[in-house]
C-alpha cells in the first residue's frame, strides 16, 4: 500500500516545532524544506528549539518577499505579522501583561531547572535502588522514569515555545484583522492552549512523584494557569478552532 504523504496545507503554521516527536513530518512542507535530508536527531533542549524558530523565521522572511514579489497581499500581511512576532520587534506587545506572565514563567522555570539539573540521574539511581529491594519491578521502574523523563523534556520545550507564540497571537492587538488573519490568530492562540495544558500535565507528573517540591511546583502551576485564563479571555474562540492535521 503506497505511504499517505499529500501534504497538510499550512500545518506548520500552528504546531510546537516538535519535529523528533511529529508522526507528520513527511506531510509538512516546511520540514521539507527546511530537513531535505531528515532531522539529525540533535539534542532536545531549549537551544534546539530556539535554533528551530529561528530558521523558521528566516523561511518566512523569504516568503514574505516571494508573496510580495507575488503581490499576494493578504499572504504577505499575514506573515509580516507572524515575523514581527517572532522577533519580538513590537515594543508593546512584547509588554503586554500576558507576555509579561510568560517572561516569569521562562525565568522561574529556568532557575528551577538549573536548581533541580540532577533530578533525573537521582530519580535513575532511587529506582534502581528500590528495584533491588524488591518494592517495584524492572518493568514499572523504567516506565517511572520514562514518564520522568517526558515530563522534564516537555517542561523545558514549551517553557521556551509559549512565550514566542504568546507574543506571536498577540498581534492580532496591533489593528482590525480581517475574518482570515482572525482565524489565523485563534490558531496560534490554540496551539499558546495546548503547549500550557501539556505543560499542565507534566508539572502534575512532577508533583506526584515529587510531593516534598509542592510549593515550588505548585508556583509553576499557579503561573501556567493565569496565562491560560488570560489566553481564553483574549482568544474565547481559541478552543474551538481545529489546526489542519493536529486536531
Amino acid at each position: 500500500m503506497k505511504e499517505d504523504v499529500e501534504p497538510i496545507p499550512g500545518i506548520y503554521n500552528y504546531c510546537d516545532s516538535w519535529c523528533e516527536r511529529c508522526p507528520l513530518t513527511k506531510r509538512c512542507q516546511n520540514f521539507a524544506l527546511q530537513y531535505p535530508n531528515g532531522l539529525n536527531q540533535p539534542t532536545l533542549n531549549a537551544d534546539t528549539l530556539v535554533n528551530r524558530l529561528m530558521e523558521t523565521l528566516e523561511l518566512t522572511k523569504s516568503y514574505i518577499h516571494k508573496a510580495q514579489q507575488q503581490r499576494l497581499l493578504p499572504e504577505a500581511k499575514r506573515l509580516r505579522q507572524e515575523t514581527q512576532a517572532a522577533g519580538l520587534t513590537n515594543h508593546e506587545t512584547a509588554h503586554h501583561p500576558l507576555a509579561t506572565l510568560c517572561d516569569t514563567y521562562l525565568s522561574q522555570t529556568a532557575a528551577w531547572l538549573k536548581h533541580e539539573k540532577d533530578l533525573l540521574e537521582q530519580a535513575g539511581h532511587q529506582q534502581v535502588f528500590e528495584t533491588n529491594l524488591g518494592l517495584r519491578t524492572e518493568d514499572e521502574a523504567l516506565a517511572l522514569l520514562n514518564r520522568l523523563k517526558d515530563a522534564w523534556e516537555t517542561i523545558k520545550w514549551y517553557r521556551t515555545l509559549i512565550p514566542v507564540k504568546v507574543v506571536s497571537a498577540l498581534q492580532i492587538t496591533n489593528g482590525n484583522p480581517d475574518a482570515m488573519l482572525q482565524a489565523y490568530f485563534n490558531g496560534k492562540a490554540k496551539l499558546v492552549l495546548v503547549s500550557v495544558d501539556q505543560s499542565l500535565l507534566a508539572w502534575h507528573t512532577l508533583l506526584e512523584t515529587y510531593p516534598e517540591k509542592t510549593d515550588d511546583v505548585l508556583d509553576m502551576l499557579v503561573l501556567l494557569d493565569r496565562i491560560r485564563r488570560h489566553m481564553e479571555m483574549a482568544f474565547p474562540e481559541a478552543r474551538n478552532f481545529r489546526r489542519p492535521g493536529l486536531d
